[in-house]
């Protein structure tokens, strides 16, 4: 076999989880026209959240609303897993608490939030996301006394 039709798992496996991580870019600079390149004109969002459209439009207002109440939001990735055409992700999400959230004024406070993602990938495009967020934590956080440190949400 020559080098053009070897197929190299290692390289495929990085450049899905590359596209998995593109993902995520707009909500820490707000500019969503990645979407374009690594999102399915179908793609479909698992569950969606109240209010929002499917699709990639429906995305893009969304990273809007999460820049309006974490105008500095970060995310790490604490794990990166790819298996077949889908890519895991775990993530540590923070920010400091500017915007209206679920009925909560802004606390000033800087809040974490943990989430699990499951991206479906097929020809270098993410078509379907099934995500879990911790919003139980969060609320606790939002809740939480002004001097409460982040971390007693988690435990």
């Amino acid at each position: 076999m020559d080098a053009s039709t070897t197929h190299d798992p290692a390289t495929a496996e990085t450049k899905l989880a590359d596209i998995a991580r593109a993902f995520y870019e707009p909500f820490r600079t707000g500019d969503t026209s990645t979407y374009a390149t690594i999102l399915a004109a179908d793609w479909i969002d698992i569950p969606l959240a109240p209010g929002q459209e499917q699709g990639p439009a429906g995305m893009t207002e969304q990273i809007a609303g999460f820049r309006h109440v974490l105008p500095d939001y970060t995310v790490t990735h604490e794990d990166v897993i790819v298996s077949g055409d889908r890519v895991a992700v775990r993530n540590t999400v923070s920010g400091t608490h500017r915007g209206a959230f679920m009925g909560y004024q802004p606390t000033g406070r800087r809040i974490e939030m943990r989430t699990m993602d499951i991206h479906q990938v097929r020809d270098g495009k993410i078509v379907t996301t099934w995500h879990l967020e911790d919003f139980a934590g969060l609320l606790a956080q939002l809740n939480a006394p002004a001097d409460a440190p982040v971390q007693a949400a988690w435990s």
